[in-house]
């Protein structure tokens, strides 16, 4: 069995993708690490412990032959951008403020 450490914003359901080509595995991902919440949010300095087989071998494959590392969680600096500079004021006409 294997460890790798998540890359900055990445979830458990990211690295199910990564690791294993579906977050089918999530579970068992969770259940190898002694975890059991899926939404507390995974440390950079921690290492996850992995090494079950690839549920869909050609998705892990595509990700590991472009380097890739799928990263969906918001950080807190997006969420407070998110949250406090939204609406009309900040839009942009024809960038995110459409009219047609």
């Amino acid at each position: 069995m294997g460890t790798i450490k998540p890359q900055e914003n990445q979830n458990i359901f990211d690295i199910s993708l990564q690791e294993y080509g579906s977050i089918e595995k999530v579970f068992d991902l969770l259940e190898d690490n002694d975890q059991f919440n899926l939404t507390e949010d995974l440390s950079v300095y921690e290492d996850l412990k992995i090494g079950r087989e690839a549920f869909k071998k050609d998705i892990v494959e595509y990700y590991n032959s472009r380097n890739l590392k799928p990263a969906t969680s918001i950080s807190d600096e997006e969420q407070y951008l998110l949250d406090n500079f939204s609406g009309i004021d900040y839009m942009i006409i024809e960038d995110d403020f459409i009219i047609y």
